[in-house]
């Protein structure tokens, strides 16, 4: 049988009371799951567990599931048994223990193989929730952005399970908090419409239009200056004025110092000016090892960013070396195997399946893979705390180098201080002096001038050159968007019309009571409402609404049986099928056809679904799952 991924499956089920009593353990298979009985035996106790267990925020717990303390599950996500626990609480968000294994190994073992990971992901310690775990063993693509946060297996879940608490006309389950893009988030990555690249793009696209727009303000700023002050717009005459100006600045500062050596020094008081310049250079000194200690820090962190940058790059490889390593498992793992190898001699049949069809010998339960599901999380781990790290030294070496040039700016502050103190020996100055001391200032503006007219002169070029890259990438981005929006928009398109197909298959079938049914042609789904129509109406008898609900549940769970591109992991858990006074015959009718195509269908899933009228066609049937239960016989046994 085919097998698309992701792929959900629940294996077991064990609940404990505190004492440490087995009040439920049943397995689970392939295929249609019925649990069974009266009405009140706790039949919808169970549904609730399953959808705990998973990862389902639930804290309306009944008596009787209250007395019981911890509930396990051994789940098959993509080919590797994993067996996963939470603990009974009328609190929510509660963590989950996760066991990279089978369930008799995870009970074996009391603490070794288990990792605890909290309901959130946790921002200062960067340790991510069960929800992260989760959607990276079942291959879902990191989510980005604002909804990051809020997408969680409890919010995957209600899409996955149709409860009895929910409102009629609520597509997804009802949810106390609550968002239109929540719950789109959810059906597009359900739907296999959600591409994290996309968004990616996006986000890209509005930085470098934002960052385009911006640079295009400062060039045209600083052109339009240049224009209305008619100044030199040449780089080479500007750098060949500044060298003409340097060139008299040190003519006149030769000449000055002449006129000074020649000059009578007068009186000054010789300590007061030997305790400054003392003063200055002590205070130079300390500025300059300041300055350099600050230097050494920007190397060292500028290093550290690279090393870092190399190591989380090998783990992001390793991680791609491991899903490659896992993903040849899971492709070569099961290819039969006819004849030997070596003499290509015809093999004989193995009796048991999970024998090696080569050495004959036992094949182990998980083929070697739980191992690479560790390894994938605790390289998951290391990627996540190095980014953080990366991260928190960037911004220490943005802020040693923003205070680099004010202490470099002080160093030379300082040291001309320390010149002019040097220099500052009163004499009589006459008229030439003081002419050539006022042309000296006029040169060293006019440079001050010059140099900044450079400086904005390759701030244009540089800009021209910023703004042509950043028009080439905003123009591959919008290319990339198109390409990437028109496959979303295919895709939706297939998965929706698959759907109604499905819809319309379950809705034909009933037995007549809603004649819309039989007549219906169109099925639209409203995520950011959270409903369903059928032409465009809802408005029906209760029955009739539940009957409709429950028909595009299963068709979108159908529907990702058809297509390998649908993220749902084809598995659907429902306690809802004769919910609102259906009446017996109806429920049942529903039932047979749901078996019907389950069986038609050559792609791996599983169905479990809750019912207090079975229909006779599936009662006592390989389908059902435990005993029939009632009042004197209920589901969990905690007496």
């Amino acid at each position: 049988m085919i097998q698309y991924n992701p792929f959900l499956k629940l294996n077991r089920l064990s609940i404990f009371t505190h004492d440490g009593k087995s009040a439920y353990d049943e397995n689970f298979h392939d295929g249609v799951n019925i649990i069974r009985g009266h009405n009140s035996s706790g039949k919808s106790t169970i549904g609730n567990f399953i959808f705990y267990v998973l990862g389902g925020d639930f804290k309306k717990w009944t008596k009787a599931s209250l007395a019981c303390n911890d509930v396990y599950a051994e789940i098959l996500v993509n080919t590797e048994p994993i067996t996963i626990k939470r603990t009974v609480s009328t609190s929510g968000n509660q963590p989950m223990s996760i066991f990279w294994g089978t369930y008799e190994e995870a009970i074996k073992s009391a603490s070794e193989g288990w990792q605890i990971f909290p309901y959130r992901r946790s921002e200062k310690s960067n340790k991510k929730s069960f929800s992260n775990a989760l959607f990276l063993s079942l291959g879902f693509p990191e989510l980005r952005g604002d909804v990051d946060s809020n997408i969680t297996m409890h919010q995957i879940l209600r899409l996955l399970y149709v409860d009895q608490k929910s409102l009629t006309l609520d597509l997804l389950m009802t949810d106390t908090f609550d968002s239109a893009i929540t719950r789109k988030t959810i059906a597009d990555l359900l739907f296999g419409v959600y591409d994290d690249s996309l968004y990616s793009d996006k986000i890209a696209l509005r930085e470098s239009e934002k960052d385009f727009d911006v640079k295009k303000k400062q060039f045209e700023g600083i052109e339009q200056i240049f224009k209305s002050s008619d100044t030199e717009t040449n780089p080479q005459i500007i750098n060949a004025l500044i060298e003409e100006n340097y060139s008299q600045l040190n003519s006149i500062d030769s000449y000055l110092k002449k006129i000074y050596n020649e000059e009578e020094k007068v009186e000054v008081d010789d300590n007061e000016k030997e305790l400054k310049i003392v003063s200055i250079k002590t205070e130079i000194l300390a500025t300059r090892q300041s300055l350099s200690v600050l230097q050494s820090n920007i190397n060292q962190y500028e290093f550290e960013l690279i090393d870092s940058a190399d190591f989380i790059k090998s783990l992001e490889k390793r991680a791609v070396a491991l899903s490659d390593s896992l993903l040849t498992r899971e492709t070569f793992v099961d290819i039969k195997m006819n004849h030997c190898p070596n003499c290509l001699s015809q093999l004989e049949p193995v009796l048991d399946e999970n024998h090696c069809e080569l050495c004959k010998q036992q094949l182990p339960e998980d083929k070697g893979s739980s191992q690479i599901k560790r390894m994938q999380q605790e390289i998951d781990n290391q990627i996540r705390e190095s980014k953080k790290l990366y991260i928190e030294k960037e911004h220490t070496l943005l802020e040693l180098k923003s205070s680099f040039p004010a202490l470099e700016q002080k160093v030379r502050g300082l040291q001309r201080e320390l010149n002019e103190a040097l220099s500052n020996v009163k004499t009589e100055r006459n008229q030439e002096l003081d002419n050539l001391l006022i042309k000296k200032g006029e040169l060293g503006s006019k440079n001050d001038y010059l140099i900044k007219q450079l400086k904005a002169l390759e701030q244009i070029e540089v800009l021209k050159k910023e703004l042509n890259s950043l028009r080439i990438k905003i123009s591959a981005l919008k290319a990339n968007i198109s390409i990437k929006e028109a496959e979303q928009f295919k895709r939706l398109k297939s998965a929706y019309q698959l759907i109604q197909d499905y819809s319309l298959r379950l809705l034909h079938s009933d037995l007549g009571r809603q004649t819309e049914f039989k007549t219906g042609k169109n099925i639209k789904l409203d995520f950011e409402k959270n409903t369903f129509t059928l032409d465009d109406e809802n408005n029906f008898s209760e029955s009739s609404n539940v009957y409709l609900k429950n028909s595009v549940r299963f068709a979108i769970f159908f529907a990702s049986l058809e297509k390998e591109f649908f993220r749902y992991p084809r598995f659907i858990l429902c306690d809802n099928i004769e919910d609102k006074g259906m009446e017996p015959v109806r429920s049942q009718s529903f039932q047979n056809e749901v078996v019907k195509i389950s069986s038609e269908i050559e792609v791996r899933h599983q169905i479990i679904i809750t019912t207090s009228m079975i229909s006779p066609e599936l009662d006592n049937s390989d389908l059902c799952v435990g005993e029939f239960y009632s009042e004197s016989n209920p589901t969990l046994k905690i007496a």
